[in-house]
């Protein structure tokens, strides 16, 4: 909770890309990396940077990717094969004099995504685990686009991606799950998973019936992953009146139905890290 109110906070200035708030947030999360105790993944870094056009902002601008790894008891390096697990942190900025704030977008996703990393250099998976936390998702989703084509991880080497943006406020205390419509095995380890917290699970928007805005598997940077066919699954909220508004604020939050959901994409996550086929997948590409 601490970390959510942190970011969201108007030291950040609604985290924008290439902002002096977008920078703040850069070096917290990977600070927070480090403290952690995550591997650094690109040359001894956390950080990634990329340089950008955005036709739809007409913005020219540098972004930062934030990566990590925890090694795993089977192997240790993830180019041998991994796990994925990301949540983007960057936000709207301010306009008008306005912040947008963005603590359930995506503050609460990149919160999560420590205490998950945590709980996972202190118990260690059996594969590697690579926690991410993109810039620019705001801005069509370019920091995992390029993160996807930098071959910073082979593109094979990703056994799945887990994203999580928008996890913290929900009326009917119900997450929505969107990717197994394509990865069916995961959908009994997401519901085993919410069995041991008092919340709603809810699959959906990720079918072909399921149009325009319905339709989630572009939505945030998972849709990067699936363009070049890596399994995925997506955690968040469905739409509320915070959403992509000033009043997107830490005191909004559910604290309840977030450390639940926070749980449960934890209780996923040590299931999917012991899945016995990854080691199938493991062979396969390292033969």
């Amino acid at each position: 909770m601490t970390n959510t109110r942190i970011l969201s906070s108007p030291e950040f200035e609604g985290r924008r890309t290439n902002t002096k708030g977008g920078f703040k947030a850069r070096d917290y999360v990977a600070n927070m990396f480090n403290e952690i105790g995550l591997k650094p993944l690109n040359q001894g870094s956390f950080i990634q940077p990329f340089n950008f056009h955005n036709r739809l902002f007409n913005i020219t601008a540098k972004g930062y990717n934030v990566v990590g790894y925890v090694e795993g008891t089977e192997w240790q390096n993830p180019s041998e094969g991994c796990l994925l697990i990301g949540a983007h942190y960057d936000h709207l900025g301010t306009f008008g004099g306005n912040i947008y704030y963005g603590a359930d977008d995506n503050a609460s996703g990149v919160s999560a995504l420590f205490e998950i990393a945590r709980s996972f250099v202190e118990n260690p998976p059996l594969y590697p685990v690579v926690f991410l936390s993109f810039d620019a998702e705001e801005l069509s989703c370019t920091g995992s686009h390029y993160f996807v084509k930098s071959q910073l991880l082979p593109v094979e080497s990703m056994f799945l991606f887990v994203n999580m943006d928008m996890i913290s406020i929900s009326d009917k205390k119900e997450i929505m799950v969107a990717g197994t419509h394509y990865n069916h095995e995961y959908r009994k380890l997401i519901q085993e998973s919410a069995s041991k917290v008092p919340m709603k699970v809810k699959f959906g928007h990720d079918r072909r019936r399921d149009d325009g805005q319905n339709n989630w598997v572009y939505s945030s940077d998972h849709g990067e992953f699936h363009k070049v066919g890596v399994p995925f699954v997506y955690f968040g909220v469905e739409e509320h009146e915070h959403y992509h508004r000033t009043t997107d604020t830490f005191d909004n939050i559910d604290i309840g139905f977030f450390v639940e959901s926070s749980q449960m994409i934890l209780n996923f996550m040590d299931k999917a890290s012991n899945k016995k086929s990854f080691l199938r997948l493991h062979r396969k590409l390292n033969k």
